[in-house]
């Protein structure tokens, strides 16, 4: 098969795509009734991503093929960031595409230069390309969620604080608990606490609970220990205050100790490329004197 057919091909491939995907776009479709109701339902979780499209449901016909393929990410970490499952796959996908696409330019760039390699070399190109792509975009989602966990510890230390001096002032634990996250909303983690003490507020259940409830999407045990210890002052009448501030002193040391940890690992990597460097730097004075005595003997 020459290179010309296989280009040709692969354009009429990608058009065929293209017109597909673009009357997918413009065709109207009904919403699903599951998802009409739980839009509904208060006492469900609201994403985190504001004014989100419709690219998933445009898709959809896509999402149970995509399902079945192997590797996947923690719903924990979809919830910290405010991603929907559909989105997540759908994101996977446009990754293994991206990447996917080295195959077919090295194709193109071979048949250009005529330098007659086999079809074989751009197609293996493809295959791993879409693998890296695919496992790529998981790895990446769950870098970004324990950043996301660990802003979301350092901001706790700051809303225990200020729960704390509340309680101290005299304020109920429910009003300690909703006042700081509505008042410090400037990061996106006190307002993710924000929202989710307001959807609490609107189902009517006590402040922790929303609180015990969001620990657990996200597993985040800090937040669950702060839920509990509010539910004991809210039931059971204890001022916790002490309780309160030792937990975010305790909270921000562990902190601190895992900076330190990072920034000793850091240093003992940048150590590595330093003795590498030495190496090189040995070779190449110590090769010429080398290849010189073999010659001569």
């Amino acid at each position: 098969m020459s290179p010309l057919l296989v280009l040709a091909l692969a354009a009429g491939a990608l058009t065929g795509v293209g017109v597909a995907a673009a009357i997918a776009a413009f065709t109207p479709r009904h919403p699903r009734l599951v998802d009409a109701l739980a839009a509904l339902d208060e006492r469900a979780a609201r994403s985190a991503v504001p004014n989100e499209d419709d690219t998933a449901s445009t898709w959809r016909f896509l999402l149970p093929l995509l399902r079945r393929i192997p590797g996947s990410a923690p719903a924990s970490d979809l919830e910290l960031l405010g991603l929907t499952r559909e989105r997540f796959l759908l994101g996977r996908t446009a990754a293994a595409l991206t990447y996917f696409a080295a195959g077919p330019a090295l194709a193109g760039t071979l048949a250009v230069l005529d330098t007659g390699l086999p079809l074989a070399v751009p197609a293996v190109f493809s295959v791993l390309g879409a693998v890296v792509g695919w496992t790529g975009h998981a790895r990446r989602v769950t870098e970004r969620a324990d950043a996301a966990r660990e802003e979301m510890r350092a901001t706790l230390v700051s809303y225990l604080q200020q729960v704390g001096l509340l309680r101290a002032g005299g304020a109920g634990i429910a009003a300690a608990l909703t006042l700081p996250a509505r008042l410090l909303d400037d990061s996106w983690a006190m307002r993710r606490l924000r929202d989710e003490l307001d959807l609490a507020e609107r189902s009517g259940e006590m402040p922790w609970e929303g609180l015990a409830r969001f620990a657990r999407r996200i597993q985040v045990t800090e937040l669950a220990d702060l839920s509990a210890i509010a539910a004991t002052a809210g039931q059971d009448g204890g001022t916790v205050v002490g309780t309160l501030l030792a937990r975010a002193e305790s909270l921000r040391d562990e902190l601190l100790a895992d900076e330190h940890a990072d920034a000793h690992q850091a240093t003992g990597q940048m150590s590595t490329p330093g003795a590498i460097q030495v190496f090189l730097i040995a070779a190449w004075v110590l090769f010429p004197a080398g290849v010189a005595l073999l010659s001569s003997t």
